[in-house]
């Protein structure tokens, strides 16, 4: 009897050996065996998941162009000659073309209507005896239309030390006897439709050439913009758009 006895314990235990070797073979063998590899371009297709997914960053929303009507006055062959021999004699640059302007001057009229200082403009009546006359790339009307005058790689002659890297802008504002600058500014940004235009159009422009604000500078502030170059020794003494009116525009931005 004690020899079956112990015959039976034995294969008992001998049964619960082998239970036990059934059930840890897997785990050991998922343990020792090596990394799976993934499936190629797996890691690729991930990325690409991710970034399309709604919680990728957004790009920045576009500026849109304001609305901008075409009255170009006379560029040809004659102006651009005259306009790179002026920018020669400042700027030591012989070119009429205006490449990657990082500027933007504002400026107003003397006139009580944008066909005036066209006019003025189309004319190239001779400025302190040199030619080209002057002009600008946009007048904006008190009623807001924006008005383009010349093509965006044309350099204007709105700014002493200024044209070889800015875009010119007038605003229609007639002066007024006993009235300064900072009058005629307030004018103008007073005047809702006149300075809303003013602000999409520089909006649109600060972003298409990626223009600091900083350089948005008033005619009185020329002088001072890190832009300002002149050859000549010449210098503005312009009375439109003074520090504390374009600060005002800037901040309308």
């Amino acid at each position: 009897m004690r020899v079956r006895t112990v015959s039976l314990v034995a294969l008992a235990v001998a049964g619960i050996i082998a239970a036990i070797a059934i059930i840890v073979a897997p785990a050991l063998s998922a343990a020792t065996a090596p990394p799976a590899q993934p499936t190629p371009g797996a890691a690729t297709q991930t990325l690409v998941a991710s970034a399309a997914s709604p919680s990728a960053s957004p790009s920045a929303t576009p500026v849109p162009r304001p609305t901008i009507v075409k009255k170009y006055i006379r560029y040809g062959d004659g102006r651009k000659q005259q306009t790179a021999a002026y920018c020669k004699r400042h700027y030591h640059q012989d070119t009429w073309v205006l490449k990657a302007p990082k500027a933007i001057v504002l400026h107003h009229t003397a006139g009580a209507d944008w066909k005036s200082a066209w006019n003025l403009f189309d004319a190239n009546t001779a400025y302190n005896n040199e030619k080209p006359g002057t002009s600008a790339q946009f007048i904006i009307g008190k009623d807001g239309t924006i008005y383009q005058l010349m093509r965006l790689d044309h350099r204007a002659r709105h700014a002493i030390g200024m044209n070889w890297k800015s875009i010119g802008i007038e605003f229609v504002q007639e002066p007024r006897a006993g009235k300064d600058g900072h009058w005629m500014d307030q004018q103008i940004l007073n005047r809702t439709k006149q300075v809303r235009a003013g602000l999409k159009l520089v909006r649109y422009l600060k972003a298409r050439f990626k223009i600091a604000k900083t350089d948005i500078v008033g005619h009185a502030m020329a002088n001072d913009s890190r832009f300002f170059k002149d050859y000549t020794g010449a210098k503005n003494a312009a009375g439109d758009w003074y520090k504390a009116e374009t600060v005002k525009f800037r901040r309308r931005l």
